[in-house]
């Protein structure tokens, strides 16, 4: 009488190769390709280059501009708000380009390039980009 109950060598093997040597296989690849990713991601991290921004003194500088216009409350409310996103989108993209960006008030000491003229020269890009686009 034959046991149907016991299991059979083949049905423990997968081409040829026990179903334990594929687990473990499987595990030992999972985790080279996981520690290479982590590598990968961590090294990304060193590399990316800390920046100030004088926010307060755009903005600022912006404000008083706005407030020597003499424009309706209105339109000076929608340029402020057309000018936060601006600044906003330039700061977005300092962060898209690898750079964390740090507001220029907050650094206590250290030298950290300072791109506050080059976050002015794009804020004021767009403005422009903007007027011509609503005209």
């Amino acid at each position: 009488m034959r046991n149907i109950l016991a299991t059979s060598a083949a049905s423990r093997r997968f081409a040829g190769i026990s179903l334990s040597a594929l687990a473990l296989t499987a595990s030992l690849l999972g985790s080279t390709l996981w520690g290479a990713w982590a590598t990968h991601k961590i090294v990304t991290l060193e590399r990316r280059e800390v920046v100030t921004v004088q926010l307060s003194q755009i903005m600022g500088d912006f404000v008083e501009a706005e407030a020597r216009a003499g424009r309706p409350p209105e339109a000076m409310k929608a340029r402020v708000e057309t000018y936060l996103k601006a600044v906003e989108a330039s700061v977005a993209k300092l962060g898209k380009q690898g750079r964390t960006v740090l507001v220029a008030e907050a650094v206590v000491a250290g030298t950290v390039p300072d791109l506050t003229g080059e976050v002015r020269a794009d804020v004021a890009r767009r403005m422009g980009a903007l007027a011509h686009a609503s005209r």
